[in-house]
């Protein structure tokens, strides 16, 4: 939940600058899209799931945003809790997953 808290403050910094008008590079436009699904699916007041849930809902939006090697966890947690299929899905071309 760490790394997702942190990934959520670089997506704070990654809107100021767009909304200061400087360019959004491809890591700030992957960040702006955790964020938003971040705050719709954990953070939003209406969700009241269990702590587990909460947990496996973070793995599934971090891995329909990033690869496991951008986000800064341990190795061993993502092996252990990185859905696989996400993660397949995001390595295939635009045009396959439509």
């Amino acid at each position: 939940m760490d790394g997702c808290i942190r990934l959520y403050a670089q997506t704070r910094e990654s809107r100021e600058k767009r909304a200061m008008g400087f360019e959004s590079s491809a890591w700030d436009e992957k960040l702006i899209r955790y964020g938003e699904q971040f705050e719709d699916q954990v953070m939003d007041l209406a969700v009241n799931i269990p702590l587990e849930e909460a947990l496996d809902r973070c793995w599934t939006i971090l891995a329909d945003c990033f690869e496991p090697e951008e986000i800064g966890i341990r190795r061993n947690l993502i092996e252990a809790h990185w859905p696989k299929e996400l993660g397949e899905k995001a390595k295939q071309p635009e045009e396959a997953i439509a």
